[in-house]
């Protein structure tokens, strides 16, 4: 077998999936203060309960986006993808005020309840929709079946696809500290189908 098991063939991009920007400049109040927010990794113990709490001291600074817009994909015939699992609620805390302002601003039509992984999904079901792509599958959460990410996939099939399969709720053990989840996995295709799946 040859090695490196993938060869650089120049089709592999290392970039943001769903957001392009022209500029990234440090984010500063009105009174020319830098903005910053818990770097969302550092714990410290509380002196009362003993539990570990987020350390206000680790800061990271807050950015600004300037000329973002949203992220342009080559063509394929086929997406497969396990995007990353944020909730709405959670997105300003893992990835700061600045980038989830630039980030709804180039999406408008995906809903701010909407979970991070929904502009995946969004993105790749757009390209189905248009007869760029043949199909798409992608991991999700499992809230993909709930009203406030359910909103995305409806549109989707409002523009003439189907989900040509789905798995609902399925349990997930994530490698990196074993904690026990569940995802939905969706295949959507072009055309109306013959309505065998739904989130």
């Amino acid at each position: 077998m040859a090695e490196p098991v993938v060869h650089n063939y120049g089709n592999i991009e290392c970039r943001d999936a769903v957001l392009a920007w022209d500029a990234q400049e440090l984010a500063y109040d009105d009174a020319g203060q830098l903005l910053s927010r818990w770097d969302g990794t550092t714990f410290k113990t509380h002196p009362v309960t003993g539990e570990q709490v987020p350390d206000e001291a680790a800061q990271v600074p807050q950015w600004r986006y300037v000329g973002a817009r949203q992220a342009q994909w080559p063509q394929a015939d086929f997406i497969v993808g396990n995007p990353p699992f944020i909730g709405a609620a959670s997105m300003r805390a893992a990835l700061g005020d600045g980038y989830v302002q630039a980030l709804r601003g180039a999406w408008p039509e995906v809903p701010e309840s909407a979970d991070f992984v929904m502009f995946w999904w969004h993105h790749a079901a757009a390209q189905v929709a248009a007869g760029h792509t043949r199909r798409m599958g992608l991991i999700t959460t499992n809230s993909l079946r709930q009203t406030f990410n359910r909103r995305v996939v409806q549109a989707a099939l409002d523009k003439g696809t189907h989900l040509e399969m789905t798995v609902p709720d399925h349990p997930w053990v994530d490698g990196a500290n074993g904690a026990a989840v569940r995802i939905a996995m969706t295949v959507l295709a072009p055309g109306a189908g013959e309505g065998c799946c739904s989130p």
